[in-house]
């Protein structure tokens, strides 16, 4: 149940033995509390500045809408807006007007302010009710007489005011028990339909992911040419050049001859290993073999880092997530032999239910950013090509914690 949505659904016994009232509780709690505050400071927003209150002033109350959806269940909602393209504050309130994003939230902050709010509490009054009617039970039952002595109803009075009561109390706390839930997931919803990165924020993300994955396939392409060229294409060369003058020693000199032909066999095996080398960094042979386990095996054997590896991966997985989590692996150990100064790396993780998740984590100095190319960037746009996620913990003294999380069947 990792929604409250979820928890409604699975039945009325598992969800009143949860938490989730509590957190239903508490969200419709705090709006009240936010909207009352919305109340006051949006008209506010709306008077100051020619074209400054709306974006600035509002931003701290939308910012703390988008967090306590967390309290419903799932991550906080991202913020959608985009980055403004000229600098200043006027290049912000242009770039913050023309996005739709904008007059949502605008909208939203109404609604908080007015119809929610009026919502939010006759939920919330829904919890106090059954102390109230109680309270108001027992002063009826045994209200001051006018000479100060307490006045006691008869027996019959005080069964029927009794089963009221108790009549009154069951209502309240059904209708409470389902009306305040239903309520949080309706205020809910509302925020994430108003206050989530909408179908032009997805557009923009897919645009910038495109195109870094065009550059760092243009980046790969270039490196391989070079490496052909460097490498292999120059054993190949010295090799057609020792077989050319082993033909031409073959008839004069057949000893000189057979030494050549010794040479152009070892330079026939560099040629190839200069190609298994390169073949291994675009898809290695024991990924197809043996799979992942195995390849990352044999990463941390050729590693000059220290690698515990602890991988429970008890079958063969998709081709396409085995080479995904492959190169993930390969960039978080380069990064941590050239970036982290490392002694030790350790690489966990196994299958969770339909998803492979993987930990790489080291002793470095930390500090690592995803934003600063150290090749991460362009491996989270691959992740996310296969709806996975890679998120990265790098405080500044250490360690850093590479998770990949990538779903492997339906």
């Amino acid at each position: 149940m990792t929604t409250l949505g979820a928890a409604l659904q699975a039945g009325p016994r598992r969800f009143f033995l949860s938490l989730w009232p509590l957190r239903a509780v508490a969200y419709l709690a705090s709006g009240v509390l936010v909207g009352t505050v919305t109340l006051v400071w949006l008209p506010v927003a709306l008077l100051v500045g020619a074209g400054v209150g709306v974006p600035l002033l509002t931003l701290p109350l939308v910012a703390l809408e988008r967090r306590r959806t967390v309290l419903l269940g799932g991550p906080a909602l991202t913020d959608p807006h985009r980055r403004p393209e000229r600098p200043g504050v006027v290049g912000w309130l242009r770039s913050r007007y023309a996005e739709p994003v904008t007059w949502r939230e605008l909208a939203y902050l109404v609604l908080h302010g007015t119809v929610l709010l009026v919502l939010d509490v006759i939920a919330i009054a829904l919890v106090f009710a059954p102390v109230l009617v109680l309270g108001l039970g027992s002063w009826t039952r045994t209200s001051p007489a006018p000479g100060g002595a307490p006045e006691t109803s008869d027996a019959g009075a005080i069964v029927v005011v009794t089963v009221l009561i108790v009549l009154t109390l069951l209502v309240l706390m059904v209708a409470a028990s389902y009306v305040v839930p239903l309520a949080a997931v309706a205020h809910g919803s509302l925020a994430r339909l108003l206050l989530a990165p909408g179908a032009e924020a997805a557009v923009r993300t897919l645009t910038h992911s495109r195109a870094r994955l065009i550059d760092a396939f243009e980046v790969e392409r270039r490196r391989i040419e070079r490496d052909l060229h460097d490498g292999a294409q120059q054993h190949l060369l010295e090799l057609g050049v020792t077989l050319v003058t082993a033909e031409l020693e073959f008839d004069d000199d057949p000893q000189a001859a057979k030494a050549l032909l010794r040479r152009a066999a070892d330079q026939s095996a560099a040629a190839l290993a200069e190609l298994r080398e390169l073949i291994r960094g675009i898809h290695p042979q024991v990924l197809t073999d043996l799979g992942l386990a195995a390849a990352v095996a044999e990463l941390a054997d050729r590693s000059t880092t220290p690698v515990d590896v602890a991988l429970d991966l008890p079958h063969r997985l998709p081709s396409t997530v085995e080479s995904t989590a492959y190169f993930v692996v390969t960039e978080a150990l380069s990064n941590a032999a050239k970036h982290a100064a490392a002694t030790t790396v350790t690489i966990t993780g196994g299958l969770r239910a339909s998803r492979l998740v993987i930990e790489v984590r080291d002793d470095g100095v930390g500090g690592a950013d995803a934003a600063n190319g150290t090749g991460l960037t362009g491996l989270a746009d691959r992740v996310d090509a296969v709806d996975g996620t890679l998120t990265l913990a790098s405080p500044p003294g250490g360690p850093t914690v590479l998770t990949l999380d990538l779903p492997w069947r339906g």
